[in-house]
């Protein structure tokens, strides 16, 4: 895809689109930051309340800003020059859930893959939508959540 593609993309592009992506790319570099530097004691605020689910039922009045929410961290995903892993994509989102006063519940899931080693995934659902973290999450049994 060429430059005057890209930019004529994203142009192109409705403005909820635009801000929640560029929010979500520097929100995702303060939570990798966070991440890396600091204690993890400092993050888990941000992960809400352990074992406290959120509902599930359709929302139509935030339908379209969960949607649009949903291609920002794919496309923060794509765009960023620093790895996004799931649990950073899944913070980021539900910081920006959080701001517009839009629950979300983070889960964190665990398996046992075929050499017996353990491997972890994380993904937010808002309402009755996944926002991150999706193509993954049923190879995962549900170790905690937070909302």
């Amino acid at each position: 895809m060429s430059i005057l593609h890209k930019i004529k993309s994203f142009f192109d592009t409705p403005a909820i689109l635009k801000i929640l992506f560029v929010k979500a790319w520097f929100l995702s570099a303060i939570v990798k930051f966070t991440l890396i530097f600091l204690p993890f004691k400092k993050v888990m605020d941000w992960q809400g309340k352990l074992n406290v689910d959120t509902p599930v039922v359709p929302d139509q009045a935030s339908l379209k800003f969960r949607q649009s929410l949903q291609s920002a961290m794919r496309l923060c995903d794509k765009y960023t020059f620093w790895k996004t892993e799931c649990y950073t994509q899944a913070l980021t989102a539900k910081i920006l859930l959080n701001s517009k006063g839009l629950p979300g519940t983070l889960y964190i899931g665990f398996r046992k893959d075929e050499q017996g080693g353990y491997g972890g995934h994380a993904w937010l659902r808002s309402y009755n939508m996944i926002i991150t973290g999706f193509k993954e999450m049923e190879k995962f049994q549900v170790h905690s959540f937070y909302s």
